[in-house]
């Protein structure tokens, strides 16, 4: 009887503690896209949602919207710029690396991951693998995107951006992308639809330094340093139709020129693989697409590296250079 009494207690307190951390979890003053998927997401989201407008070309408009005092954007090399401003004009390879003790759980996650075509990385059974991606960018319609509140009125510039295998078809990754300001600072805003939840991210962009070179690429990470003041908008959300939540998570994205190295000591990127099947096949014929290195100038590489509870269990890497779209 001692024995039940005390694995009921430590039950009750358990449940007490869950409880409670997750009612501090609960967020209300973030803006967010609440984007959710009936099912399946695909490379057809943005059709059957209703959310797509017309076709825009990048991720953003301008990147000096994110300028600041410690971020100077005329700084960011001229490449990484473009990439982020005319995206859709960029193939893109991807490939992931499952860090320990999570590879079982992602290998798991991997099935439903493709039956669903979101989040749809090589999984760990898959190291060596490196998906071919083309970008479509869509602005938002503005009518669908104020339906049922689905997008907060303080998320500017929203567009979707689905990426998909140019091998297969299937998606890789469809998600919202905008930004909002807070505090005089101006944040990303990212919002991946999933079945009935949205997962998003709010990330704050700052230089990132490269060996031997007075351009930068860009940092933008969920971490927003040592401080002693209350969490701020940077972070990971889980949605859904009842609240939001801030989880338990961080996340980096380093990008730079493929020609260049970063300071710092984050991971790296081989630069022949990243870029293999994608570089050197030209521009889309636009004023000023003309390459000697047939786009290799203009060619980026990324890392994205994920937490939980502090433990990194996720590392995606990168490449990006202008091509034809077939």
């Amino acid at each position: 009887m001692n024995r039940r009494r005390a694995l009921a207690g430590a039950l009750a307190l358990a449940a007490g503690v869950g409880a409670r951390r997750l009612a501090a979890a609960r967020v209300d003053d973030v803006p967010l896209a609440r984007v959710r998927a009936p099912g399946r997401v695909g490379g057809t989201f943005h059709e059957r949602s209703g959310l797509a407008g017309d076709p825009v070309r990048g991720e953003m408009d301008d990147l000096d919207a994110y300028a600041r005092e410690e971020f100077d954007t005329t700084q960011v090399a001229a490449g990484v710029r473009r990439f982020y401003e005319r995206t859709s004009e960029y193939r893109t390879t991807v490939g992931a690396e499952w860090h320990r003790p999570f590879r079982t759980g992602a290998a798991l996650a991997a099935p439903l991951t493709s039956r669903v075509e979101q989040l749809n990385l090589p999984g760990p059974r898959e190291p060596d693998r490196v998906r071919v991606v083309r970008n479509d960018l869509y602005a938002l319609d503005a009518d669908a995107a104020r339906r049922g509140g689905r997008v907060d009125d303080r998320v500017e510039d929203a567009r979707l951006w689905v990426r998909t295998d140019v091998d297969t078809g299937e998606a890789v990754f469809v998600a919202v992308y905008g930004s909002h300001v807070h505090d005089d600072r101006r944040y990303v805003n990212v919002a991946v639809p999933l079945p009935d939840a949205t997962l998003s991210t709010v990330l704050e962009p700052t230089a990132l330094a490269l060996r031997g070179r007075d351009d930068v690429g860009i940092d933008l990470t969920t971490r927003i340093g040592l401080t002693t003041r209350a969490p701020d908008h940077p972070g990971l959300y889980w949605s859904t139709r009842r609240a939001d939540w801030r989880l338990p998570m961080h996340q980096r994205f380093r990008v730079w020129p493929a020609d260049a190295t970063p300071r710092d000591d984050g991971p790296t990127v081989d630069r022949e693989r990243a870029l293999a099947g994608i570089a050197g096949d030209g521009g889309d014929g636009g004023e000023g697409d003309a390459d000697a290195d047939g786009g290799r100038g203009d060619a980026v590489v990324a890392t994205h590296e994920m937490w939980l509870y502090g433990r990194r269990f996720l590392t995606v890497r990168y490449g990006a250079a202008r091509g034809r779209h077939s």
